[in-house]
C-alpha cells in the first residue's frame, strides 16, 4: 500500500490540491480559481463558498488519479487575516474580507493611538491594515448586528477543514494574524479582547497546528469522492506553511518567495525591537518560535502589469506567458542599472519596511528606443531593490543569512533569480518543488499522523533544492551602489505622492 498525503491550499486567487509522497514527489495536482469582489475600491472580498466549491472539484479530479486509501492524511493552508463569520449551522453569513482590504483605516490608527504598547508587547507588531483585529474594529464600528447573527468566524483554511470534518476551530498560526492571540499565554488575549468591546463567543477553539483534527464526514466523502475518516491534520496559515516548504526551518537560512505578492522570511526566536514596524512577526509551527516576514506587494503583480502595459493585454494568455520567457532571454546581456532606466515597485502602496498607502510606482529614465525587455528588466530590478530593503532590515536585527532559498511561481524565471542573488550578495538555491505553502501543508500532514518523527526530518525528505546559483562579485559592488540612487530616488518619490495628498 501506498502512503500519500493531500495538501489543501487556499490562495487569494484558487485553491490548489496535491497529493504527494514520503520523498515530495508530486502524485497529482489540480488547481480551481475563483474571484474577488468589493463594492468600494478600498473593499477586497471573496465568497467562502467559492473557495468550498474550488475545493470539491480540485479534490474530486485529485482521487479520480489515486486510490483513497492511499491517502493517510490530509492537511491545509490557506491566506491569512481573512475572517469568515460563519452562524451556528455552519453557513458564512458575511463575505471574507481579505488581508489587502483597507477599509479599517480609522480602526487601525485609533489602536495605533491607544493600543500601540499592548500589540507590540505581546505580538510585537503594530496595527496595520492587514491584521485581522482592524477589520473586527470594523465591524463593530459599521455591522454590529453582524457579530449578534455569528455563532464563530474562522479562517479561510478552517472553513475549509469545517466543511470536510464538521468541526470548527483554529490554531496559533493563522490565530496571531489577529494580533488577539497571546503566543506566551498560548491563549487569546481575552483581556484585550473585551477592553475592544469584541464578542468573546465568536472566538474559536484553537488547537495544534500538528494535531489530528478530525476526520473526513460522511457528507464530505460524499461530495469529494474522499474516503470518509481519513484523518484531517489541523494545518497552518500560508506563510507558516511555506516556511516548512521552503525549508526555512534553521537560523540562517531565509527563503523568498515570489508569487504575486513577495515575502522575505526567516525563524527568529522572538520579536526583536528593530524590527517592530519594518517586519512582521508570526506564530511559527516550529514549536516556542516564531518567523519574520518582510511583505511586497508587488512581486510578480509588477512583471505582469508591465508586461499587460507594454501588449495592450487585460488578461495574460498562454502564449504570453510564453512571450515573457522569451523577453527574459533578451535580458542576458543587460547591465546592471538597465541603462539607467529605474522601477519603483509600489503599484498599490508599500509594505514593508515602508507601511505607506501614499507610495506608487514609477518608471524613471524613459528614453526612444528601449526595448520591452529592457524596460523589464528595469521592473525585475526595482522588486529585487525592495527584496533588498526586506533583507537588510532582516539584518539589522542582528540575524546572520547563510543560505537563501528562493520558491514560488517567479523563482521559474532564472535570469531574475541570479539578479536577486547578485543585488543581495549572496548565494541563492531554488527549490524544486515551487508550492511552498502546499509542501508545508503537506509536510504538516505527514507529522501529523506520524509517517515522520519531526518536522525537521520531514522537511529532510521532501523539500528538495536546484542547482546553486552563485552571486557575483562584481555585479553585486555595481548594485550597491546603484540600490544607494534607488532609495534616495524613492524619499523623492515619496515626499511628493505625500505633498499630492
Amino acid at each position: 500500500m501506498n502512503k500519500y498525503v493531500m495538501a489543501v491550499d487556499i490562495g487569494t486567487t484558487s485553491v490548489k490540491v496535491i497529493v504527494m509522497n514520503q520523498s515530495g514527489d508530486i502524485i497529482v495536482t489540480d488547481s480551481h480559481g475563483y474571484s474577488i469582489s468589493g463594492c468600494n475600491p478600498d473593499w477586497v472580498e471573496q465568497n467562502p463558498e467559492d473557495w468550498w466549491q474550488a475545493s470539491q472539484k480540485a479534490i474530486k479530479t485529485c482521487v479520480e488519479h489515486v486510490s483513497t486509501d492511499d491517502i493517510v492524511a490530509i492537511s491545509l493552508s490557506g491566506h491569512m487575516s481573512a475572517p469568515v463569520f460563519m452562524n451556528s449551522g455552519g453557513t458564512p453569513i458575511y463575505p471574507s474580507i481579505l488581508i489587502s482590504d483597507t477599509r479599517s483605516k480609522a480602526q487601525t490608527d485609533y489602536l495605533n493611538r491607544y493600543y500601540y504598547d499592548d500589540f507590540v508587547e505581546r505580538t510585537g507588531n503594530k496595527p496595520i491594515d492587514a491584521f485581522t483585529v482592524s477589520k473586527l474594529l470594523w465591524i463593530k464600528e459599521n455591522l454590529p448586528q453582524l457579530f449578534g447573527n455569528s455563532a464563530i468566524f474562522v479562517f479561510p483554511k478552517d472553513y475549509i477543514r469545517y466543511k470536510l470534518t464538521n468541526k470548527f476551530g483554529t490554531e496559533p498560526t493563522d490565530a496571531g494574524n489577529s494580533l488577539l492571540y497571546d503566543p506566551f499565554l498560548k491563549d487569546w488575549n481575552w483581556e484585550l479582547i473585551q477592553e475592544l468591546g469584541l464578542p468573546t463567543h465568536i472566538f474559536p477553539e484553537l488547537y495544534d497546528s500538528l494535531s489530528i483534527f478530525g476526520g473526513v464526514s460522511k457528507q464530505a466523502a460524499k461530495l469529494t469522492g474522499l474516503r470518509e475518516g481519513i484523518p484531517v491534520v489541523t494545518g497552518g496559515a500560508d506563510m507558516a506553511c511555506s516556511q516548512l516548504g521552503t525549508d526555512a526551518i534553521d537560523d540562517e537560512t531565509m527563503a523568498i518567495t515570489l508569487s504575486t505578492s513577495g515575502q522575505v522570511v526567516i525563524r527568529v526566536p522572538t520579536f526583536h525591537e528593530k524590527g517592530i514596524g519594518k517586519v512582521t512577526f508570526h506564530n511559527s509551527v516550529l514549536k516556542d518560535t516564531f518567523y519574520t516576514m518582510g511583505t511586497l506587494f508587488t512581486g510578480g503583480l509588477g512583471v505582469e502589469w508591465a508586461y499587460k502595459l507594454l501588449h495592450n493585454k487585460d488578461v495574460m494568455s498562454k502564449t504570453d506567458y510564453q512571450n515573457l520567457t522569451l523577453l527574459t532571454s533578451e535580458m542576458k546581456d543587460y547591465n546592471p542599472g538597465s541603462n539607467g532606466l529605474l522601477f519603483l515597485p509600489f503599484l498599490v502602496g508599500s509594505a514593508t519596511p515602508y507601511y505607506d498607502p501614499h507610495d506608487r510606482a514609477a518608471l524613471i529614465g524613459l528614453g526612444l528606443n528601449q526595448k520591452k525587455s529592457l524596460i523589464l528588466h528595469s521592473v525585475l530590478e526595482g522588486i529585487s531593490y525592495n527584496i533588498l530593503e526586506n533583507v537588510n532590515a532582516i539584518k539589522d536585527m542582528g540575524i546572520h543569512v547563510e543560505t537563501i532559498h528562493i520558491g514560488a511561481g517567479g523563482s521559474r524565471n532564472k535570469i531574475w533569480c541570479q539578479m536577486i542573488a547578485d543585488i543581495i550578495g549572496c548565494d541563492i538555491v531554488p527549490l524544486a518543488n515551487r508550492d511552498a505553502s502546499s509542501l508545508g501543508a503537506a509536510i504538516i500532514a505527514g507529522v501529523g499522523v506520524g509517517l515522520f518523527s519531526s518536522i525537521e526530518e520531514a522537511v529532510q525528505s521532501m523539500v528538495k533544492g536546484k542547482e546553486l546559483l552563485t552571486y557575483d562579485e562584481d555585479k553585486n559592488k555595481t548594485y550597491q551602489t546603484l540600490f544607494e540612487s534607488y532609495q534616495a530616488i524613492y524619499q523623492s518619490v515619496n515626499r511628493y505622492f505625500h505633498q499630492i495628498h
